[in-house]
C-alpha cells in the first residue's frame, strides 16, 4: 500500500523545516503521496502542492492576513476536501497554529492520524489550546527540550522530542574558526525592525569603540533585506569613522558568529544560533508600547530569548520601547573581556547547545537529523 501523507505550512520557515522532512520521506520511500499545502522548498522535494502558501496569503503578515481573509478561508477548504476524499494515513501540521488546529478537527473527524512538527508555543500563551490538542493530535514531534515536561504536566503524554530544526546545522560549523575582535549585530529581518534596532545598536557600538578602538562592528543582515537601505538608515546614526569600522555581509549567520567576540542579536530563533556558535550575546527587542502592553498581558514569560526559556538568565535581555544604546553598550563589555561574566554565559551557551542537539532517543525514533526522526514518526504513525 502507498503512503499517503498531507502537509500543511503556511509561512516560510514552515516551507522549509516541512521541505526536509518531505525529502526524507522521499528518500526512504520515493512512491510515497505527499500533497497538501506549502510552498517552494515543499515542492522542490516532491510534494504535490494544492496550495501555494505564498500565493494564497497564508505566508503573510498581519495587515496582509486580513486583507487575505478569503484566500486563506479557500485554502482550508481545499485541504479539508482533500483530507475527506484523499484520505491520507497521516496529516503533517507545521506550526501556523489557528489554521492548522482547525485542520487538526478535520482530519481527525476523517480518521486520519495527525502529526504536529513545531507544535503551538501553547507554553507562552494561550495555553488553552492544549485542550485542543488533546482531542484533535495524536503525536508531537516537539523541538524544545522543555515541551514534552510541559504537556506531561496538562495531562498530554504523546511528545517525542526529536531536537530542534538548527541543531542539524551543527556539523556545518568550522572547528578551526578563530574569534576576532569585532562586535556582531543582528537588528531582524523586518523593514521596522531594522529602523528600530539598527540605530541604537551602531550607537551602542560607538560608545564600545571609545574604549576599544581597535574594535570592528559587522551588521549581518538577512537575505531579504538591502544592503543599501541598511546603510542609509547606520549613516546617519553613528559619525564618520565608526560607519567606516563597520562591515556588511549576507553570509551565513552560524559561520559569522563564529568569527566575532560578542554581538547583539535581535530576540528570536537567531538567538538559539548564538548558542550553537557558543558566541556571548545579549538579545535585544524594541516595539511599539501596545505591543509591550500585550506582551506583559498575554505571554507568560519572564524571559523571551528562547536561549533563557531553555537555561533561565544564561543572557541579558533588553526589551524596550526604544532601546538605550548606552546600556547596550555597557552590557556588551561586561562579556567581551575573559572573566566570570563571560565564563558564566559560555557554560549556560553549552548547557542550551547541547540540549539543541539531544533528543528522545529511546522513544524508537531513528535518524541522524531531526527531520529523518519526524520521518519516522510518520512511518510509525501510518502503520503500513
Amino acid at each position: 500500500m502507498t503512503l499517503r501523507v498531507l502537509i500543511s505550512a503556511g509561512e516560510v520557515s514552515g516551507d522549509q523545516h516541512l521541505g526536509r522532512v518531505v525529502q526524507a520521506i522521499k528518500a526512504r520511500m520515493p512512491e510515497a503521496e505527499v500533497r497538501g499545502m506549502g510552498g517552494k522548498e515543499c515542492r522542490e522535494a516532491g510534494a504535490d502542492l494544492v496550495v501555494d502558501c505564498y500565493k494564497s496569503g497564508a505566508a503573510m503578515g498581519f495587515s496582509e492576513l486580513l486583507r487575505s481573509a478569503g484566500s486563506i478561508l479557500g485554502s482550508f477548504r481545499c485541504l479539508s476536501s482533500l483530507i475527506k476524499s484523499w484520505r491520507p494515513h497521516v496529516v503533517i501540521l507545521v506550526d501556523y497554529p489557528d489554521f492548522n488546529l482547525r485542520l487538526a478537527r478535520v482530519a481527525k473527524k476523517a480518521g486520519c492520524k495527525v502529526l504536529y512538527y513545531i507544535p503551538p508555543k501553547v507554553w507562552a500563551w494561550r495555553t488553552g489550546r492544549v485542550e485542543k490538542i488533546k482531542r484533535y493530535v495524536d503525536r508531537i514531534a516537539a523541538i524544545f527540550p522543555f515541551e514534552r515536561d510541559f504537556y506531561e504536566r496538562h495531562g498530554y503524554q504523546s511528545v517525542t522530542y526529536v531536537g530542534h530544526p538548527l541543531a542539524d546545522q551543527n556539523s556545518s560549523l568550522v572547528s578551526e574558526v578563530q574569534r576576532n575582535e569585532s562586535v556582531l549585530f543582528l537588528p531582524g529581518s523586518r523593514k521596522f525592525e531594522v529602523e528600530r534596532l539598527l540605530p541604537p545598536m551602531l550607537r551602542a557600538f560607538e560608545r564600545v569603540r571609545s574604549v576599544k578602538p581597535q574594535l570592528r562592528g559587522t551588521v549581518l543582515l538577512a537575505s531579504n533585506m538591502s544592503e543599501e537601505f541598511a546603510k542609509q538608515i547606520a549613516i546617519t546614526a553613528v559619525k564618520p569613522e565608526t560607519f567606516a569600522a563597520i562591515d556588511w555581509s549576507n553570509g551565513t549567520p552560524l559561520l559569522e558568529m563564529q568569527r566575532a567576540r560578542v554581538a547583539a542579536l535581535k530576540s528570536g530563533t537567531c538567538n538559539l544560533e548564538g548558542a550553537l556558535a557558543e558566541l556571548p550575546f545579549v538579545s535585544v527587542y524594541s516595539g511599539s508600547r501596545l505591543s509591550k502592553v500585550i506582551v506583559w498581558t498575554f505571554v507568560a514569560l519572564k524571559e523571551y530569548s528562547p536561549v533563557n526559556i531553555i537555561k533561565p538568565g544564561a543572557v541579558r535581555e533588553l526589551m524596550h520601547v526604544k532601546l538605550d544604546d548606552a546600556e547596550l553598550a555597557r552590557e556588551l563589555l561586561a562579556i567581551y573581556d575573559d572573566g566570570p561574566v563571560r565564563d558564566r554565559m559560555l557554560t549556560d551557551l553549552k548547557y542550551v547547545r547541547t540540549a539543541l542537539i539531544e533528543h528522545d532517543a529511546e522513544r524508537s525514533v531513528e535518524g541522524a537529523t531531526v527531520s529523518e526522526r519526524v520521518a519516522q514518526m510518520v512511518f510509525n504513525m501510518a502503520e503500513l
